[in-house]
C-alpha cells in the first residue's frame, strides 16, 4: 500500500458522527487492504483462545436439544440476547465473579453458561480496528 492513505479527515470528523459517505469509503479501504479480515482473524483467535467460542458452540447446542430454538435464525437471536444480558450485567455488578456462569441456578439451566465477551477480546478487537484505521485514514489536526 502506498504512503497515500484512500482516506482523509479532520479531528472533529473522527469525534462526531461521521457521513455515511466517508463510513464507506472506510469500510471500502478496511475491504480493499484487508483490514476486515485482519480484525475478524484477531477477534477468531482471541476469542476462542479465552473459550469463548466453546462456550457459545454449548449454549447453541442446548438450544437446540431444549427445544427452545428450532431455527438458526432463533439461536442467533436467543444467544445475541443472552451475550447482551451478561455483558450488561457486567457492567452494574463492577466485578466479575470468576465463575462460569451462576451460583443460583435455574429451571432451564440456561444459566450455566457464561457468554460475557472476554475482557481480553475486547482490548485485542480495539487495538486490531485502530490499527487497520490507521492505515487506511489520515487524520489531521485542524488549528484552534
Amino acid at each position: 500500500m502506498s504512503d497515500k492513505k484512500p482516506v482523509s479527515m479532520t479531528t472533529d470528523q473522527a469525534q462526531s458522527g461521521i457521513s455515511q459517505e466517508l463510513r464507506n469509503n472506510i469500510y471500502s479501504a478496511l475491504l480493499s487492504y484487508g483490514g476486515i479480515r485482519n480484525i475478524e482473524s484477531t477477534l477468531d483467535e482471541v476469542l476462542r483462545r479465552e473459550g469463548f467460542k466453546d462456550e457459545l458452540r454449548r449454549y447453541i447446542t442446548y438450544l437446540f436439544r431444549s427445544g427452545q430454538a428450532t431455527s438458526a435464525e432463533q439461536a442467533r437471536d436467543l444467544a445475541m440476547e443472552k451475550i447482551r444480558e451478561a455483558m450488561q450485567s457486567s457492567k452494574t455488578n463492577g466485578t466479575t465473579n470468576g465463575t462460569n456462569g451462576t451460583s443460583n441456578g435455574t429451571v432451564d439451566g440456561s444459566e450455566d453458561y457464561n457468554l460475557r465477551i472476554p475482557h481480553e477480546a475486547i482490548k485485542a478487537g480495539t487495538r486490531s480496528v485502530q490499527e487497520e484505521l490507521d492505515k487506511v485514514c489520515d487524520i489531521t489536526c485542524e488549528d484552534e
